[in-house]
């Protein structure tokens, strides 16, 4: 469904490119006097089409990117956290209450259940929220509070903890810390921009009256205008079609060309 509608974006603008060539190749009968549907601004348009439609791309995989960089560092949560348990079991002085709120600490980092999906699912049409994917992002901030949780009471026990392992120590403990709350920040700030992109694309595209489908139905109905309808030059241009892939309905272009045909 996502690749459909990504085909579906970079068609109308491929086949924007080639309504402007074919108009192109009727010289200077066509000129319209609506500034739109003239030729240098047509191509401006397209220009800032293709511009748009790479800045999805590239937003995409750099939240695709940090997404999975986030996963790796991650990936070992559970085996740390039982580490930093046994680690605190056989500190010295260590009472049964201190052992007890850190085998709690461990079981809820152990519970805490993590189902990112790839972004690749947000280029159909207007984003929209994801529960799975906020979902996942309050479970990544859950675990970075269960360890900050593991360093107050790791803190709290002062010279008593004292591990050899350089991994396990407090100092260690704060830098996987920071890292992960990077993390975190880096991938609300992707999502933000990947999410700004697409909504800016499916503004310069498909809102009603200036986007790509009506420009394109304006056109045509001004090469109509100059050349009659069902002229071989009309005919040129209402072969080119243009779709909503954000609404999954007929464009208005589509539409005038199936209603000139039956004219």
């Amino acid at each position: 469904m996502p690749s459909t509608s990504e085909k579906g974006h970079a068609k109308n603008v491929a086949n924007l490119s080639k309504l402007i060539e074919v108009c192109k190749g009727f010289g200077t009968k066509y000129n319209p006097a609506k500034a739109v549907l003239k030729i240098a601004n047509l191509e401006t348009r397209l220009t800032g089409c293709e511009a748009d439609l790479q800045s999805v791309k590239d937003t995409n995989q750099a939240e695709s990117t940090v997404r999975n960089n986030r996963k790796v560092s991650f990936k070992g949560k559970n085996k740390l956290s039982t580490r930093y348990l046994a680690a605190i079991k056989t500190s010295e002085g260590i009472t049964d209450e201190t052992i007890e709120d850190a085998i709690s600490i461990n079981k809820k980092v152990q519970g805490e259940r993590i189902t990112d999906l790839p972004t690749a699912k947000s280029t159909e049409g207007t984003p929209e929220e994801d529960n799975t994917i906020s979902t996942a992002q309050l479970s990544y901030t859950n675990i970075v509070d269960h360890y900050k949780k593991y360093k107050s009471l790791i803190t709290s026990l002062g010279a008593n903890y004292a591990p050899n392992e350089t991994d396990l120590k407090l100092a260690a403990l704060t830098a996987k810390i920071t890292e992960w709350e990077t993390l975190n920040a880096q991938v609300d700030t992707a999502e933000t921009a990947s999410k700004n992109a697409l909504i800016k694309r499916d503004k310069n595209f498909y809102t009603e009256k200036t986007g790509i489908p009506d420009l394109a139905a304006d056109v045509k109905e001004y090469v109509k205008s100059v050349f009659g309808a069902g002229s071989p030059e009309h005919k040129m241009v209402t072969k080119i079609s243009f779709t909503n892939p954000t609404k999954g309905t007929k464009s208005k272009a589509k539409a005038k060309s199936s209603t000139a045909k039956t004219k």
